[in-house]
């Protein structure tokens, strides 16, 4: 998402553009169609009103989607299901809580959007709830619901301002499952663009005024470069020296359950606050699947091994109302890269994250979930691609009018 963003932002601002993808198109955006049921890799959601939504609008592109049914989520504690609190009315109505616990969790909630998050970089997440106090069930749901919102779970290592700046984004606007998978997204970044899959890149290297890219079936010369290779290594591969990053941290993972069921399962969403699970019926609201049919997704925020996880995951669904002979098409995915790695509180939170520039040359640039001062998840790979591919495209023009 991040090369393709880059790619459409130049190419729309005049540049010539080349995309070099040594597999399918999308990453881990992309799609696949089984039997009439359209599968993610894994849950996926988009926040309505973050900086990825603005991205795409400078595109006009408008994802088209739904929001999931909040109200009808249970929150999973001590095996039984209660009403997950996600607002004022749902906090008063669940058993998931003490009284004194709920007061607690209306504070927060209530105070978390006048919150400064750039005050809370160098602060884990852990360490914010520990100045907190909260009561054990308390945190225990505070803790669920930022997994909801982030996909990660180590909250030892992860900056607090990047988790209320996300439970923040989510409050104002929720979020919509897209219409046919994400691979709308996919489709829409691409249109018009050239390029050239199963071409994987060896190197990228100055070559006087200008870049020269080493590929799988030849040499590419050009004016600017931006890198969306996935992760902070497989960027460093490629170029001739270390841009110097600092330890950004392993990937955040997950173990996903994707399944095409023949109806729509109850009570179908499910978080639960007593471990690193959460199951989705993703289709309906999104259209993905046969009338009547229904698509679930099910996680495990930070995958262990398949022999611990699967079993979990099998149980999730039966407990969201899937049963084998729902069950039409299915696919386990036993460690799924959700990003390539988190903001990190010793290394500053989002504000420590690679610049777009960081590279150490000044006309190659490097985009991903990863990179760049804003959002997490496709919001942080969408802004980067944004402002990777606009400063790639000022940078090759002004190359080419020096040439001439």
């Amino acid at each position: 998402m991040a090369g393709l963003c880059a790619a459409t932002h130049a190419q729309r601002q005049g540049s010539r553009v080349v995309v070099l993808e040594a597999h399918r198109t999308g990453g881990r955006a992309r799609c696949v169609t089984r039997d009439g049921f359209v599968l993610n890799m894994g849950a996926h959601a988009l926040y309505r009103g973050g900086p990825g939504e603005a991205a795409l609008a400078q595109l006009g592109i408008i994802p088209d989607g739904a929001p999931p049914p909040m109200s009808d989520y249970s929150g999973m504690v001590d095996g039984r299901m209660e009403q997950l609190p996600t607002g004022a009315r749902s906090l008063l109505r669940s058993g998931a809580l003490t009284l004194r616990s709920k007061v607690q969790v209306a504070r927060l909630l209530a105070s978390l959007p006048r919150m400064d998050p750039a005050r809370l970089r160098r602060t884990s997440v852990t360490e914010w709830l520990g100045d907190l106090a909260l009561r054990p069930d308390a945190e225990s749901l505070i803790r669920a619901l930022f997994r909801l919102g982030t996909y990660a779970s180590d909250f030892d290592a992860m900056s607090a301002d990047a988790v209320v700046g996300q439970m923040q984004l989510a409050a104002k606007g929720g979020v919509v499952y897209l219409h046919g998978g994400w691979d709308q997204l996919v489709a829409a970044l691409s249109a018009g663009l050239d390029i050239r899959t199963t071409t994987g890149v060896t190197s990228v290297v100055p070559a006087g005024p200008s870049i020269s890219v080493e590929c799988s079936d030849g040499c590419i010369s050009a004016g600017a470069v931006v890198l969306a290779t996935g992760g902070p290594d497989s960027v460093r591969s490629v170029l001739p020296d270390d841009p110097e990053w600092p330890d950004l941290g392993p990937p955040v993972t997950a173990a996903c359950l994707d399944l095409g069921v023949d109806r729509v399962p109850t009570p179908g969403y499910i978080l639960s606050l007593d471990d690193p699970l959460y199951a989705t019926v993703q289709s309906p609201p999104a259209r993905q699947s046969p009338p009547g049919g229904a698509v679930v997704c099910a996680l495990r925020y930070g995958s262990r091994s398949a022999a611990e996880d699967r079993p979990q995951l099998d149980d999730l669904v039966a407990a969201a109302g899937v049963s084998r002979a729902d069950i039409v098409v299915e696919r386990f995915l036993a460690s799924m890269t959700v990003t390539a790695t988190m903001p990190r509180a010793a290394l500053g939170g989002l504000a420590g994250r690679p610049s777009t520039n960081s590279t150490g040359i000044p006309a190659v640039f490097v985009a991903g979930d990863w990179v760049g001062p804003s959002g997490l998840l496709v919001d942080a790979a969408l802004a980067s691609g944004a402002d990777a591919g606009q400063r790639a495209g000022r940078v090759a023009r002004q190359a080419t009018k020096l040439e001439t």
